[in-house]
């Protein structure tokens, strides 16, 4: 498989007082497409930090990450928000879905985002809406809806631009076994049969299990073992 993400030694700091903390060290990490990826680590040890960075959320202090072959941490802030709508997708660990769209229109949404007609990208959300068994569900509010449904929304939100990357954190934190399990599932069957590189931030080893590779975060640097 080629390496369709390329993340070479990202470095993180922060000043406090007098301190300089660094949190990233060099943080250095290949997703291929199609594959899942676990970032694995105690609270505090930067993986949600790292999965900012790498969707262009915040800049890094030294490194740099490629999608494809090309750089894409710029500096221009219009182009970075181009990459992400057009090749990054996020799901947390609480869905975000709007809440005066329907389960249709807040996935049809990047789409529209991204230029895509109204007819196309509320067909396209429909479809997305029954292979998720969840067709029935396409009018209703996210009120309406109970947390394991709202978070597969929010998983075919994420991928309804097709994107080249999908960041995940923590998508089962919120959700009882049963469910969680559904959308552990879901994720990485969609991911993959979309052939986007996953990184997956969790503490939730039965998941992590679910990835094709574990990866841990300790002292700010990756540790494959």
């Amino acid at each position: 498989m080629s390496k369709q993400v390329v993340i070479d030694g990202i470095e993180r700091r922060f000043v406090q007082g007098t301190r300089e903390l660094h949190v990233l060290r060099g943080v250095s990490l290949e997703i291929a497409a199609g594959e899942v990826v676990a970032l694995v680590g105690p609270s505090g040890s930067g993986k949600s930090s790292l999965l900012h960075l790498v969707g262009l959320l915040e800049k890094p202090d030294g490194g740099t990450i490629t999608l494809n072959g090309e750089v894409i941490d710029t500096d221009n802030d219009r182009a970075r928000t181009a990459v992400r709508l057009r090749h990054i997708g996020f799901v947390y660990q609480f869905h975000n879905l709007l809440p005066e769209f329907t389960a249709q229109e807040n996935i049809a949404l990047p789409a529209r985002l991204a230029g895509q007609g109204k007819q196309t990208a509320m067909a396209a959300a429909l479809a997305s809406l029954e292979r998720l068994g969840l067709a029935d569900r396409a009018t209703h509010l996210p009120s309406q809806l109970s947390g394991g449904e709202q978070q597969r929304v929010a998983i075919a939100r994420a991928l309804a631009n097709h994107p080249t990357l999908l960041l995940v954190d923590e998508p089962t934190g919120s959700l009882d076994g049963a469910a969680g399990e559904k959308v552990a599932d879901l994720l990485v069957r969609e991911a993959k049969e979309q052939g986007a590189a996953v990184l997956l931030a969790t503490h939730d080893m039965d998941l992590a299990a679910r990835a094709d590779r574990i990866v841990r975060l300790r002292d700010g640097q990756i540790h494959n073992n």
